[in-house]
């Protein structure tokens, strides 16, 4: 299972509204500040809430960009 701090270095992380087709970056390292390093990736599902519409999801998208001195652009578009 992938925690946050797998994440950190070459990994971008978003949540994704399927209701109403928001997606949102989410801050990788404040995560780890606010919930731990050691928390799975796949915990934070159930805790997922749309700020435009509140609906609830579990759409969490990883996504590789490269390490942090050669990170690749990347835009995540529907």
């Amino acid at each position: 299972m992938q925690s946050l701090s797998d994440l950190v270095d070459s990994f971008h992380l978003y949540a994704v509204c399927e209701t109403c087709q928001r997606q949102a970056k989410l801050d990788v390292e404040t995560l780890i500040n606010r919930l731990g390093g050691d928390t799975e990736v796949h915990k934070m599902r159930s805790k997922l809430k749309c700020r435009v519409c509140h609906t609830r999801t579990e759409d969490l998208r990883i996504v590789y960009v490269g390490k942090k001195d050669q990170e690749a652009i990347f835009q995540y578009r529907r």
